[in-house]
């Protein structure tokens, strides 16, 4: 009977191998070609219990001929170990062991945890009675009378609970006591409260603020310390919800759920150092642990982990292969320009000019087109570029320059750079952004050149805090139309009376 039962299960997860790789990944060893498979299962492995007698451990050799995965050899083997305990039926979903005298949600020594922090892949905590519950049937009663050994026991416990039910938790409010040491915790809904209003009124925004998520939900567990027993005991517990909660098949999108285990980073590092594309390697975890849900993390977590590898081994070297790209272009361009400035042992500006820019401003550099993109840039430094217009009016690029900040003493240095570069060429016009620091320094370098803003700036400044679209047009019709002064003159003096802003100029 107990074989039978083996047999039965064996087959049973062998078809959903890949499905349950993840949660397998401490209790199995794969070698293929036939060599063995081990997998140990027991009342603590991964949520599947074994049945037999208690206290009785069997070890049964089954061929994988008894199987019915396709995608391991045939003439391998399972090496199956089943530690039964006393329980009654096979559970799937994360169960909580409800024993008062044998269980604690403690992290005791020489356990495995998964990355929630359950023994074994198994949520235990000490209650009442003497049972084992899922954790979806677990009663308000039931998590009331819960005890814990940690605070993070507690945390993790709650965090399977939310994630069973749809929702995902956040560390809040810490209590402590006269002498300072904590006492109690507070573990709430994510969607709890509402975001600081501060964050909602900030004028000086470079993006479009998060979407707002948060609804007041009520739902929290709060733990306080017994100092009979040094055990975390449940004070507080709120089940009820105010938003619609995820539904089970998509619990994995939720950022709190998605985890790249050390066994995943170690895959990817490999496949990624034999040339494996991203989106391959994606497809490949996904078909090996049956399903995007069982992978742990999505495809932009992938792309995130490679980048963050990738920036981490070239940081340190990228200054010098920048130096020493340039430093290949002047061998092979004698009219090369570069120039850079090193600070407490750091790349701070570094400005370059090819031989054909330079030529190119001394032809077309009476009108100079100088403005930076704001840190767009994997180092968040800007891009300082100094453009121009051909005879076949094409845009043409002088020189570039990148910069640690856009302070007034920065840009005069680029500038200079840029003026020794031209063989001290001035130009006869600027068009520049807004910036005041910009303007002061074209005022001390290139003090004879006229100034101007670019029509560029000021028509998106404009339509960042105008609503009036009529106004708009004729505002833009004003600045890139082929006007005499004159015209000019007249059409703005009747624009600015048609809509009433005459006390605006």
């Amino acid at each position: 009977m107990c074989k039978d039962l083996a047999i039965h299960y064996i087959k049973a997860i062998s078809n959903t191998l890949a499905k349950h790789a993840r949660t397998f990944e401490k209790q199995k060893e794969q070698l293929f070609h036939g060599s063995i498979a081990t997998v140990t299962i027991s009342i603590k492995a991964n949520n599947l219990q074994f049945l037999s007698s208690p206290n009785q451990s069997q070890t049964l050799n089954l061929p994988l001929s008894q199987c019915s995965n396709p995608n391991i050899s045939s003439s391998s083997y399972f090496l199956i170990k089943a530690e039964a305990v006393a329980m009654d039926k096979f559970v799937e979903d994360p169960v909580v062991n409800l024993d008062d005298d044998n269980s604690t949600a403690d992290e005791s020594g020489g356990e495995e945890h998964d990355e929630l922090g359950y023994k074994n892949g198994l949520a235990e905590v000490n209650a009442s009675g003497d049972q084992y519950k899922r954790i979806t049937d677990l009663t308000t009663d039931d998590i009331w009378g819960l005890e814990f050994g940690s605070e993070e026991a507690a945390y993790q416990f709650y965090s399977r609970y939310a994630r069973c039910t749809g929702f995902a938790v956040r560390k809040e409010a810490i209590g402590r006591d006269s002498a300072g040491n904590r006492n109690r915790r507070l573990y709430v809904c994510s969607r709890h409260g509402l975001r600081n209003s501060k964050y909602l009124t900030r004028v000086d925004r470079k993006r479009e603020s998060r979407p707002l998520i948060r609804t007041k939900c009520l739902a929290k567990l709060q733990i306080r310390l017994d100092y009979g027993t040094l055990k975390w005991k449940v004070s507080s517990f709120v089940e009820s919800q105010n938003h619609e909660l995820t539904p089970s098949k998509y619990v994995h999108l939720i950022p709190r759920y998605r985890v790249m285990t050390a066994a995943d980073k170690a895959q990817i590092d490999s496949l990624h150092s034999y040339g494996v594309r991203t989106c391959h390697i994606m497809r490949y975890m996904v078909a090996q642990k049956g399903g995007h849900a069982n992978v742990g993390f999505v495809r932009k977590d992938l792309y995130n982990y490679l980048d963050v590898k990738k920036r981490v081994q070239v940081k340190d070297g990228d200054a010098r292969t920048a130096l020493s790209y340039l430093e290949g272009k002047a061998n092979s361009d004698p009219m090369f320009y570069s120039k850079f400035v090193v600070e407490d042992g750091r790349l701070k500006h570094l400005f370059w000019a090819d031989g054909g820019s330079r030529s190119d401003f001394q032809c077309f550099g009476d009108v100079l087109a100088f403005d930076t993109t704001y840190k767009r840039n994997k180092y968040n430094n800007p891009l300082v570029i100094f453009s121009g217009c051909n005879h076949h009016s094409q845009i043409v690029v002088f020189g570039c320059a990148l910069v640690a900040n856009e302070s007034t003493e920065t840009y005069k240095w680029v500038l200079d750079t840029f003026l020794d570069a031209m063989c001290h060429k001035h130009p006869k016009a600027i068009m520049t952004g807004s910036d005041h620091a910009m303007r002061e320094a074209i005022k001390h370098v290139f003090p004879g050149a006229s100034h101007r803003l670019c029509a560029w700036h000021l028509h998106n400044n404009a339509f960042e805090h105008v609503k009036d679209s009529d106004f708009l047009k004729e505002f833009k019709k004003a600045m890139y139309s082929n006007f005499t002064p004159d015209q000019f003159e007249e059409f703005w003096r009747k624009m600015i009376k048609k809509y009433g802003v005459e006390n605006n100029t």
